[in-house]
């Protein structure tokens, strides 16, 4: 671990940070630069530390040095992982795009957009009980626990969390010998309970992990009219896939779930979030 000092950090406040960690049990070693001062402890510090260190007066920054997961990153696997079934292929080079069908408890038959499933790889549910198939896409479960789940687990990332701990909860599932972990993202949480998507997050997992991401647009976008906002910002940021949300169920009435595209709409989203995947990866 690596602690950063701030530039301006007096000699005094270093030796007390110094005199704090040596406190603890922790080797430490000074790096004295021109601009400012590092301190490298060796060996390793509990996790419920670092908030502590950062904490103390003229620290900018705590670093780990080491990933706290091995078989999902990419010191472990340098390819990209790509997850493949009858839902297709998450991750590769083309977009991972899956539709969540609402509405469809109010019509008699799949209407014939969705039979035929284009432009879409998969369809996804929430909940427990969940079809094999919904139309000519096969359905997976975004919210059984992964270790319970089908042939792949959609590990979702807590909004409070950060990185290391998203890709933890996966190294936990490729520790117990799961195939097919792919992370979700559902954005980080305001106080007001808004939502925002954390292209930051997608960065450093992408940076970190060998595992594909996919982006629960509908969840943060929260209303429909910012669906298609967060879905290109997610493929643009890098996302391996995006899940949108459609109305299937009898034409004009009003979707009963929020985030909900009309299924017209959610079509030509589609197509451009295949034309921006495209463009943004040569």
């Amino acid at each position: 671990m690596i602690i950063v000092m701030e530039p301006d950090a007096p000699p005094e406040a270093i030796e007390s940070v110094v005199r704090q960690l040596e406190a603890t049990g922790q080797a430490v070693q000074r790096l004295t630069g021109s601009a400012r001062t590092i301190l490298a402890i060796l060996g390793t510090a509990a996790e419920d530390s670092y908030d502590l260190w950062k904490d103390l007066p003229f620290v900018a920054d705590v670093l780990r040095i080491e990933e706290p997961f091995r078989l999902a990153s990419r010191r472990f696997r340098k390819a990209s992982t790509i997850v493949s079934g009858a839902w297709g292929n998450i991750g590769g080079d083309k977009p991972w795009l899956a539709v969540e069908p609402i509405g469809l408890d109010r019509v008699s038959e799949v209407p014939h957009d969705i039979a035929a499933g284009r432009p879409f790889d998969a369809a996804v549910m929430r909940g427990s009980v969940v079809p094999k198939h919904v139309g000519a896409l096969a359905c997976l479960p975004l919210d059984q626990a992964p270790n319970n789940g089908p042939e792949v687990a959609f590990v979702h990332r807590v909004p409070s969390w950060g990185a290391n701990k998203w890709i933890g909860l996966a190294e936990r599932e490729l520790a117990n010998g799961r195939g097919g972990v792919v992370l979700l993202e559902a954005g980080g949480e305001y106080p007001n309970g808004a939502r925002t998507l954390e292209i930051a997050a997608i960065a450093r997992a992408k940076i970190r992990t060998h595992l594909p991401i996919v982006v629960d647009a509908p969840t943060v976008a929260q209303r429909a009219r910012y669906v298609a906002a967060v879905a290109q910002a997610a493929i643009a940021g890098g996302a391996d896939g995006v899940i949108l949300r459609a109305w299937v169920g009898k034409e004009g009435e009003p979707a009963n779930v929020a985030a909900t595209l009309s299924w017209s709409q959610a079509v030509e989203l589609g197509v451009r979030l295949r034309a921006i995947a495209s463009a943004a990866r040569g």
